[in-house]
């Protein structure tokens, strides 16, 4: 009997986790979506922000930008970090993200308008 419950135990225990954490944590007290920060980006630019989303598409090479699917014109829109401090995996698409970090504008060069990303401190993804 007390085998049988250790193993029933065990799988609750490895079932509840249900995210994958990069940095020090998500703030999920006041959660934007992505929609909505795209909709006036510039209110938020240079200021931190968690945003969710569902995650579009993942760097293949070094895993250092996610995008969340976005249904406006500005979008899908880009959470970038440094080559080597997140490493986000392929598997994260199709999936929801929280990330925090701070809206910046990011440059595109002459042919291209400017774009916003987030470069975030945490960002979580559901599993």
């Amino acid at each position: 009997m007390k085998a049988f419950l250790v193993l029933v135990l065990t799988g609750i225990i490895c079932s509840v986790q249900a995210a994958t954490l990069f940095g020090a944590g998500v703030d999920k007290a006041s959660i934007l979506p992505v929609e909505q920060l795209l909709t006036e980006p510039q209110r938020y630019l240079d200021k931190v922000v968690t945003i969710s989303g569902t995650v579009d598409s993942v760097c293949s090479k070094q895993g250092c930008w996610m995008k969340f699917t976005a249904e406006s014109a500005a979008g899908p829109f880009r959470i970038k970090v440094r080559d080597g401090d997140m490493v986000f995996p392929l598997s994260a698409k199709g999936k929801t993200a929280y990330a925090t970090g701070t809206v910046r504008l990011w440059p595109q060069g002459e042919d291209e308008p400017d774009a916003y990303q987030l470069y975030p401190t945490a960002v979580e993804i559901a599993d």
